[in-house]
């Protein structure tokens, strides 16, 4: 294929997907970084132009790349952040809104206490409408394990919801359920 012809095709992959690939880098990262990456991840795709996948799997490549870029740029957020705790220096946080919306707090403090790979799924599908085959291909898992993921990760979002904020409580954690639990889960309690 000649230069010309990578091109080409370059440019109609980009045109195809660039919207859906910049919602979901402004739904996952600070907005200073957004066309970052999206940039570093159609660097990706420049780069593995000849092994993409056709039609609509070229989407969930790209979000299976941008999720790779997220992450080494979280990874370096970390490092950076552990260099500044280590010389005293406190890192500013974007300012609250002056009345905040309860339950969405409540909402995106449970999503971000979930561990990442829970906070993805439900984000892939909940955001981007991944269907369990497309979880699965941007995943790289069977879609089997993509629906027991997802379950999974609805179920600790459901429960992270229902535990109170101020006091954390052993009694309510999945390894030990609370009679209360129990009952709503249609378990004997014991």
């Amino acid at each position: 294929m000649s230069e010309e012809d990578l091109q080409k095709e370059f440019e109609a992959l980009y045109r195809a997907t660039r919207s859906r690939l910049l919602a979901y880098a402004v739904r996952r990262s600070a907005p200073e970084d957004v066309q970052d990456v999206v940039a570093e991840t159609y660097l990706q795709a420049w780069r593995h132009l000849a092994d993409l996948p056709t039609d609509d799997l070229a989407v969930l490549w790209l979000y299976g790349c941008a999720r790779r870029v997220l992450a080494n740029r979280r990874r370096g957020d970390q490092r950076r952040q552990a260099l500044i705790e280590r010389y005293g220096r406190q890192r500013l946080e974007p300012s609250q809104d002056p009345a905040p919306d309860h339950s969405a707090l409540a909402a995106r403090a449970a999503l971000r206490g979930l561990v990442e790979a829970d906070r993805e799924v439900l984000m892939l599908t909940a955001w981007e409408g991944l269907s369990h085959r497309e979880l699965a291909e941007t995943l790289g898992c069977s879609p089997t394990a993509a629906r027991i993921r997802l379950m999974r990760a609805r179920r600790r979002l459901a429960s992270a919801l229902d535990e109170p904020r101020d006091e954390p409580s052993t009694a309510d954690s999945p390894a030990t359920p609370s009679r209360e639990r129990k009952e709503r889960m249609g378990c004997e309690p014991t």
